[in-house]
């Protein structure tokens, strides 16, 4: 059962060799930028992954202006499809199924993930939901999602690389301005259709790479959060501080 995984693992003060649990051998682990990992096959064969995902804190927090908790990560990378699916229909029989999970048990944040030709994009996404959760009391849940997607890429194409880019420019040169009102008011995630993604990392671009007094906005609201604050709404905070989103959001994605 999943105590007993957990006790196993955390238990580890080092990793001399495989672990041996109810749940298999977890053959390589590795503590890396927050997260501690375990896999069912030999961390070297990801090493760049692995590397990337030890950055990905301190990009966080570099774009965000926010400080990220201590609470630690623990990545559990399953070697098949198949060995993730048992895992998951034995210990989180209700969670949904994806690709990868960011889950919380026992005040501990897990993501888990199984390798693919995704693996890379899928941790990205996950972790970042680990890391921001660690860091704040709640993430609304269209800002949760964008920041995911927007963290997903690979650091070089977090500007102008993500498959996203090309679709919501062309959208802008129409004139068509997602509202953030709506984005705001998603309060679960079967709501979150392909296009409130799209339109939610479409913003969180905005808010990173466009005017500079909506990235201090951004990070104003973040620390109200993690402050235990009441932040209200970020379009409207926006709106009192900067003049038309519509205008900004359109002059940012026209350049």
């Amino acid at each position: 059962m999943l105590a007993a995984l957990l006790l196993a693992i955390l238990g580890q003060s080092s990793f001399p060799g495989p672990v041996v649990t109810s749940q298999g051998v977890w053959v390589d682990s590795r503590a890396i930028g927050g997260f501690t990992i375990y896999a069912q096959f030999p961390l070297d064969q990801v090493e760049e992954l692995i590397d990337g995902l030890g950055h990905l804190a301190q990009d966080i927090q570099s774009a965000l202006g926010i400080e990220l908790g201590q609470r630690p990560v623990t990545v559990l990378l399953f070697d098949s499809q198949r060995e993730y699916q048992q895992f998951l229909r034995r210990e989180f029989p209700d969670a949904p199924y994806r690709r990868a999970l960011y889950l919380e048990r026992s005040g501990r944040a897990f993501v888990l993930a199984y390798r693919s030709r995704e693996l890379a994009t899928d941790l990205r996404h996950e972790a970042t939901h680990a890391l921001l959760h660690t860091a704040l009391p709640m993430v609304p849940l269209w800002l949760d999602e964008g920041l995911a997607e927007y963290f997903e890429a690979p650091p070089g194409d977090r500007v102008f690389g993500h498959p996203y880019y090309k679709t919501v420019r062309f959208w802008a040169r129409l004139g068509y301005v997602p509202s953030l009102n709506k984005l705001e008011q998603i309060a679960r995630m079967e709501e979150m259709n392909g296009s409130a993604y799209r339109w939610s990392w479409a913003w969180v671009h905005f808010f990173i790479h466009g005017p500079v007094a909506a990235r201090q906005e951004l990070t104003d609201y973040l620390r109200t959060i993690q402050n235990y604050g009441v932040p209200g709404s970020l379009a409207q905070r926006t709106e009192a501080r900067l003049g038309s989103l519509r205008t900004l959001f359109l002059e940012h994605f026209r350049k």
